[in-house]
């Protein structure tokens, strides 16, 4: 899973500095579109954190799980 995450938020990463570019090049026809791109961009950050989010919750429940598994458990 913490695999797939980070492919995920590679490739949100590259369209997001791509975006960028495109952006800082003047390509957005008028000001709609220059809103639009910029809305693109804060949708990415917000994916970004919440994968940065799930991967350290995963990892969080795998430290809990891997110490003490019933304990895990118990606590739900």
């Amino acid at each position: 899973m913490k695999e797939t995450l980070m492919l995920l938020s590679t490739r949100i990463e590259e369209r997001r500095k791509e975006l960028l570019e495109s952006m800082g090049a003047g390509t957005a026809k008028d000001f709609g579109g220059y809103q639009h791109a910029c809305g693109e961009v804060r949708g990415y950050l917000i994916i970004q954190n919440m994968i940065s989010e799930a991967i350290r919750t995963h990892e969080h429940e795998e430290e809990n799980f891997d110490s003490s598994p019933t304990d895990s458990v118990v606590k739900k």
